[in-house]
């Protein structure tokens, strides 16, 4: 998963009209389904791709040997679906925007969810420095998101994405 969406980053910059025809729209659901899985792969800049690929580096080994590699890509492409697709639902309902959406982090949160949920008490240093146990990442990340999805501090971050993600790892 890492090396395809290194290979992909650069062919984004290769090639532009490959990130509009692989990038999740919202309200372009219907017409363009595909884009579901497809944007997952896309990121809007090396910094995005690089924590991204770091988180999956971190906990995608262990949460694969867990679940073997089926498993682990189902739940990866599932997280990242149901956060497209919890963005789609509240994008509708009013609430958050219905902005184009790229980037492996509602996966990304996904296997980090799980990995929280097999490992609890693992201690993850933030910055290198600061121990955190895994489960408590997940919570202070949701809030997070939660918080900056519902007005705070939004950016041009997908949080609702991210919600989705540790969604859709809870349901599978």
């Amino acid at each position: 998963l890492i090396a395809i969406n290194v290979i992909v980053f650069f062919l984004q910059r290769t090639l532009p009209e490959l990130t509009y025809a692989f990038t999740y729209v919202p309200l372009f659901t219907l017409q363009r389904p595909w884009t579901l899985l497809t944007y997952m792969f896309l990121h809007g800049g090396l910094g995005h791709l690089f924590f991204n690929m770091l988180a999956l580096f971190f906990f995608g080994p262990r949460v694969e040997a867990r679940l073997g590699s089926n498993r682990f890509l189902a739940l990866y492409l599932i997280s990242g679906a149901t956060g497209a697709l919890l963005s789609l639902a509240l994008a509708l309902g009013g609430v958050g925007s219905p902005a184009p959406i790229v980037g492996a982090s509602g996966g990304v949160f996904g296997v980090s969810l799980a990995f929280a949920y097999y490992w609890p008490d693992e201690q993850i240093l933030i910055w290198g420095i600061v121990p955190v146990p895994a489960r408590i990442l997940v919570v202070v990340t949701a809030l997070i998101s939660l918080w900056s999805g519902f007005g705070g501090r939004g950016g041009n971050v997908a949080h609702f994405a991210h919600l989705g993600g540790y969604l859709g790892a809870f349901l599978y």
